[in-house]
């Protein structure tokens, strides 16, 4: 089964021929229609609380200097969402690149 993938009428029409990647499983082929949540046991003992995240020295209630996206703010979200506080802080980093502390340093 191929699929065509058309433009917007203000860029000239293309179309792409896309083929089915046979090492794929559908939903069809494998068992997910089975499944019922019977049996199902999530295990929430996994998840980190609050202390994991301070043992780790991850303190929710400071602010991080962390790059957005990166795994130590995604780190600090979570401790922020395990002890119960907002997720944002307005003293957390924002900027994306190494600019901004550049600017800063030529600044001061």
């Amino acid at each position: 089964m191929s699929a065509f993938l058309m433009g917007t009428d203000d860029v000239e029409t293309l179309s792409y021929e896309l083929e089915d990647d046979q090492s794929l499983v559908s939903y069809e082929d494998g068992d997910y229609q089975n499944f019922s949540g019977e049996g199902y046991d999530p295990n929430f003992d996994a998840l980190f609380g609050e202390e994991e995240y301070r043992e780790m020295g991850i303190n929710p209630d400071e602010a991080t200097q962390a790059k957005p996206g990166s795994e130590q703010k995604v780190l600090m979200l979570a401790a922020r969402y395990a002890a119960g506080l907002p997720l944002w802080n307005n003293s957390d980093c924002y900027d994306h690149g190494p600019g901004e502390n550049l600017l800063q340093g030529l600044l001061a």
